[in-house]
């Protein structure tokens, strides 16, 4: 099922594909052997984002679009999913300052 999705993609689908999985692969080495750590998650996903905005230049146009393409939606997405997660961590903060005060 995996190689039917892989071999019906396009191929800057694919080219995508391995961009963030390279992108994963180099974080997990700056955690495992340099001691560094990852605080959000959209570090990643900027990381990817980076490595194709970098790799677009190298292709024709129709690959080159949806390169650029696919990474303004992953910045998008990132973006929606950084302001959910600042929104609960503020009403985690509230609601414990609320708790602690109350219980003084």
């Amino acid at each position: 099922m995996i190689l039917d999705l892989w071999n019906n993609a396009g191929f800057s689908v694919n080219i995508g594909f391995l961009l963030v999985k390279k992108a994963i692969w180099k974080t997990r080495n700056k955690m495992c052997f340099k001691d560094k750590s990852v605080q959000d998650p959209a570090y990643i996903v900027c990381y990817a984002c980076a490595l194709m905005s970098d790799s677009a230049g190298l292709y024709l146009n129709d690959d080159k679009e949806a390169l650029v393409a696919g990474v303004n939606t992953m910045l998008k997405i990132a973006m929606q999913l950084t302001k959910k997660q600042q929104k609960s961590d503020d009403q985690k903060l509230l609601e414990d300052n609320g708790g602690s005060s109350g219980a003084t």
